[in-house]
């Protein structure tokens, strides 16, 4: 059984787990861009289900065109 203190990630947690650097994550807040995070006292925490939302809500999905021809 997995605790609250589970679904929340640290800054290097979360970067592992998109595998992208902490450094990229704090680009990121600072440019107001990227993953939600929140604040427990100065530190910096992921909640590990939104950041998938996130990327889930993230992506493209390709569509084809079909020529048409006159």
């Amino acid at each position: 059984m997995s605790s609250i203190a589970d679904e929340w990630l640290s800054e290097q947690e979360a970067a592992a787990e998109i595998k992208k650097t902490v450094r990229t994550l704090r680009e990121w807040r600072k440019k107001r861009t990227g993953p939600p995070y929140s604040f427990f006292g100065r530190t910096v925490r992921y909640h590990r289900p939104t950041l998938a939302e996130y990327f889930k809500a993230a992506q493209i999905m390709p569509t084809r065109k079909l020529r048409r021809t006159a």
